[in-house]
């Protein structure tokens, strides 16, 4: 018997990559758009138990402060220290042709970043990533979406 919840089948074939002649092992960097802007320097990050957004790129998307409310939450870091996110924002966030309002935590410090998307996002949107084919998909009502990095952005973070 097969399981009606699988009818949208999320598969990665095996030469289905950006630039099979050159293998990287880079970081799954891709464009979205908030808040009907368009944003890039967005890092997928599945072992973020968070939705990030810099201070920066807020006062960049010209979002008023007032907006943001103040939630203090410690982030502990991959090198273990901690860093704290002060203040959190409701943002609505495109990727492809759907649309989700995300709690971010708002973090106000320096990063080759402008957002990371955390585990909340990927599990709200069902998206499945694949760091080998540098790219992110994601069922809709008309079918499976794929959004993939951008190589250029990549690189520039990288170098940052």
């Amino acid at each position: 018997m097969q399981d009606s919840t699988c009818a949208n089948v999320i598969s990665f074939k095996e030469g289905a990559t950006v630039d099979r002649a050159k293998p990287r092992n880079d970081l799954l960097v891709i464009e979205l758009t908030i808040r009907d802007i368009d944003v890039a320097r967005v890092l997928i990050d599945t072992g973020s138990l968070a939705d990030i957004i810099f201070k920066d790129t807020l006062e960049k998307m010209g979002i008023d402060q007032f907006e943001i409310v103040k939630y203090p939450s410690p982030l502990l870091g991959l090198s273990g220290e901690t860093t704290m996110a002060y203040r959190s924002i409701n943002l609505a966030v495109r990727a492809g042709t759907v649309t989700r309002v995300t709690e971010f935590l708002v973090v106000d410090r320096p990063a080759s970043y402008n957002v990371i998307m955390g585990t909340p996002w990927l599990n709200a949107m069902r998206a499945i990533t694949s760091t080998y084919h540098l790219c992110l998909k994601f069922p809709t009502p008309n079918g499976i979406e794929v959004i993939w990095r951008n190589p250029r952005v990549s690189q520039v973070c990288y170098a940052a």
